[in-house]
């Protein structure tokens, strides 16, 4: 029997209905990429928090500013291989930067 870390990760992106919060999960429970009007939270799966990663990659706390929103994209894509597209949410409260 496989044990279900030894299987490959795989993500999915979730978006609120309102879009202005988006979610990446993995396939291991983990809920690793959110984006709203709070801030960034991109964080290590609990697959790799377990083998000694800290929880947290990149994370803000406080309104995220067009840049914020794009380095949500972009690390995304790098990280876990998903593709946010760029209208994916409501910008009108994205400050400018």
């Amino acid at each position: 029997m496989t044990d279900q870390f030894d299987q490959e990760l795989y993500y999915e992106l979730q978006i609120a209905a309102n879009r202005q919060t988006i979610w990446i999960h993995s396939s291991d429970g983990s809920t690793v990429g959110r984006f709203s009007p709070r801030g960034i939270d991109l964080h290590n799966t609990v697959t790799e928090m377990m083998a000694g990663a800290p929880e947290c990659r990149h994370c803000t706390h406080g309104s995220p500013t067009q840049a914020d929103w794009l380095t949500f994209r972009n690390r995304s894509l790098e990280w876990w291989g998903v593709e946010v597209p760029h209208n994916a949410i409501d910008t009108s409260f994205l400050l400018p930067g």
